[in-house]
């Protein structure tokens, strides 16, 4: 009689301290948890998403081809008149280069028309990206808009160097143009289109600086970003708080 008397009085006590000490094992990973461990499982949530509700104008493509088209014409022509316009210093320039006493004069000269063309070269760029930024707003099709007009300008001014005489060509050269020579021109070719990809892209850039279209993006993201950084740290104290509820609750009925 003593003995079933004591039997359950121990499976009791022995229930009472597994009990407590299952507890006391849960209570401790929620608290020393690290946030490895519960940060995967926020990453399956679905997040919400927010769309951007900003109608873009309408063939834009079309648009940046044909601006691209124009300033690569212009620029090549205006290049040409500045050539022509001074070709009796294109001609000193030959006849020195050819006999090697090329004076200091003639050099400055020329470095200035260099240096003229390529101020022409960066404005039109710009001004093709920028006008492209108020028409298409978006800033990919300004680059297209100056690659495509790197790319036209320098295939005008390598067709028109071929000709005979014409007085841009300070070094003559009669070689049959062959897969080597044509090596190096394409790659001044590649250095065209993405210069001027390069300068259009940084006005359209800053044509739209302040569109609503990339304002709200931006907001989109900053909002995101914010988000992403708390979110985890959040995530356990709500973990934690709403573990450590349970346990108080479950102790309390007990």
């Amino acid at each position: 009689m003593q003995n079933t008397l004591h039997e359950p009085t121990t499976s009791q006590s022995t229930e009472t301290v597994t009990h407590s000490e299952s507890k006391e094992s849960l209570r401790d990973e929620i608290l020393f948890a690290g946030a490895s461990s519960l940060i995967p499982s926020r990453a399956s949530r679905t997040q919400p998403t927010t769309s951007i509700s900003f109608s873009l104008p309408e063939r834009g493509l079309s648009s940046a081809l044909i601006a691209g088209t124009i300033a690569g014409v212009l620029f090549a022509l205006l290049t040409i008149l500045i050539i022509l316009i001074n070709t009796g210093t294109a001609h000193a320039a030959i006849l020195q280069i050819a006999m090697d006493s090329l004076t200091v004069k003639t050099a400055l000269v020329l470095a200035a028309l260099e240096l003229l063309t390529l101020v022409l070269g960066l404005l039109i760029g710009f001004v093709t990206g920028f006008v492209v930024g108020k028409i298409a707003v978006l800033r990919r099709l300004g680059f297209l808009a100056g690659m495509c007009a790197g790319t036209i300008y320098y295939l005008i001014i390598f067709l028109v160097s071929l000709l005979p005489g014409y007085p841009g060509n300070l070094i003559t050269n009669a070689a049959p143009m062959t897969t080597t020579r044509l090596i190096i021109p394409f790659l001044l070719l590649c250095l065209w289109s993405i210069g001027g990809g390069l300068i259009g892209l940084f006005g359209t850039w800053l044509a739209t600086v302040r569109h609503p279209y990339y304002l709200q993006r931006e907001r989109i993201v900053r909002r995101h970003v914010r988000e992403d950084k708390n979110a985890g740290f959040d995530y356990l104290i709500n973990e934690k708080t709403d573990a450590i509820k349970n346990l108080s609750l479950s102790e309390s009925r007990q």
